[in-house]
């Protein structure tokens, strides 16, 4: 049975929550739009009883073709005759478990070696299609008997996302030199006459064509593309690259929209403060911090409209820095949203007391995220104290 469900940035996130807590099984096509003059991104991720097993570009055909990209992730050299002669050994030849299980008693591969693979792969997976609008689709009829461990695990949801957290901080590392990983490389003036190694000139001569974005060439090299901007950011120090940003990922504002109000997003997380920018971007100029200590520079040199802030952070959390905020007499009025995942009425107190002026809870909907900034900044003249919270349950 194949279910399509259209979705808007920020909210497939929430879609997978809800298969998990009904224990859905099957395999979820992602078609996510990145740009609208583009093709869509496709992705998959695998079900079992709500819990991801597998996550990639597309399903292995069969449990041979699964076991050898195995093997040639770790360059394994005589996993593919091992591979061969287990298969023809069991007695469901279509079970990947069974496969895998009987690679693992000859060791060839460890449990930890194959979950490693799967679980790199499922993090691309969601670090390239949460943060954007798509379609996703359910076939309940499309299943993998996979799990992993001598026990039968699935991938743990937690260290899933908590992997995506640290590569977004790792992608704001590169930010200065490489954008996004949608962003598209372009080779400088006389670039190839400056390379001297070979191998990277045959690289940048064969990819860099103005058209591919750097998860588009990381795909067809089957390579992370994190591990690819690394690589990049050398060769754009260097001067042989450049970079066309897309539309997520530049933070330059053209002139026409400098008369916008401006909002400051306070998060660490890049997904949602994606998410932000494309539910605020057509309406104000979006400034994005993903600490206090930036946050701070930024309101003391810009004319911030509204203040969004999470409420977990590193090193200060949203509440410390709401209070330090409501301490300095110019932004006393300033209107402050707080992003929390917290729902309880004592979170909501505790924003109250630290001078929130409206307390939502993630994740938003990018159309009730928009009238209730609208609503606010519209209604700055009327606040006078923090004492006129509005929160929202």
């Amino acid at each position: 049975m194949l279910k399509a469900t259209q979705y808007q940035a920020g909210q497939l996130g929430n879609l997978l929550g809800n298969l998990q807590d009904d224990r859905t099984s099957g395999s979820v096509y992602i078609d996510t739009t990145v740009n609208p003059n583009q093709k869509p991104r496709s992705r998959v991720l695998v079900l079992k009883n709500g819990e991801i097993v597998y996550g990639g570009l597309r399903i292995p055909d069969n449990n041979q073709e699964f076991a050898r990209r195995i093997g040639i992730k770790f360059s394994h050299s005589w996993a593919d005759a091992a591979i061969r002669y287990t298969a023809q050994k069991l007695q469901n030849p279509s079970s990947f478990r069974e496969l895998l299980e009987r690679i693992v008693q000859l060791r060839v591969f460890k449990w930890e070696e194959i979950e490693s693979v799967v679980h790199a792969q499922v993090v691309q997976v969601l670090e390239q299609t949460l943060p954007h609008s798509g379609q996703l689709q359910l076939n309940s009829m499309m299943e993998l008997d996979l799990c992993y461990g001598k026990d039968g695990e699935s991938l743990d949801w937690s260290k899933l996302m908590h992997d995506v957290t640290h590569r977004q901080q790792e992608w704001a590392v590169l930010a200065p030199a490489v954008p996004s990983m949608d962003a598209v490389p372009r080779l400088s003036p006389r670039a190839l006459q400056s390379v001297t190694d070979t191998k990277v000139q045959q690289h940048l001569q064969q990819w860099v064509d103005r058209v591919r974005s750097l998860v588009d060439i990381a795909e067809q090299l089957d390579q992370d593309p994190l591990d690819l901007a690394w690589s990049y950011m050398a060769w754009a120090v260097s001067g042989w690259v450049t970079f066309e940003e897309d539309a997520v990922a530049t933070e330059v504002v053209p002139t026409a929209e400098q008369e916008r109000p401006i909002v400051l997003s306070v998060d660490d997380s890049l997904i949602v403060q994606t998410t932000i920018k494309r539910a605020l971007g057509d309406r104000y100029q979006v400034l994005l911090a993903s600490n206090a200590v930036d946050a701070l520079k930024v309101i003391n040199t810009n004319a911030i409209a509204l203040l969004l802030l999470d409420v977990t952070m590193p090193e200060i959390d949203g509440l410390e820095f709401c209070r330090t905020v409501r301490s300095i007499p110019k932004f006393q009025n300033l209107p402050i949203i707080m992003l929390t995942a917290r729902d309880k009425f004592s979170d909501k107190l505790r924003g109250q007391i630290a001078g929130a002026t409206h307390y939502l809870i993630k994740p938003v909907e990018s159309k009730q995220l928009l009238e209730i900034v609208d609503k606010c900044v519209e209604q700055t003249p009327k606040i006078l104290t923090s004492s006129s919270i509005l929160l929202n349950s």
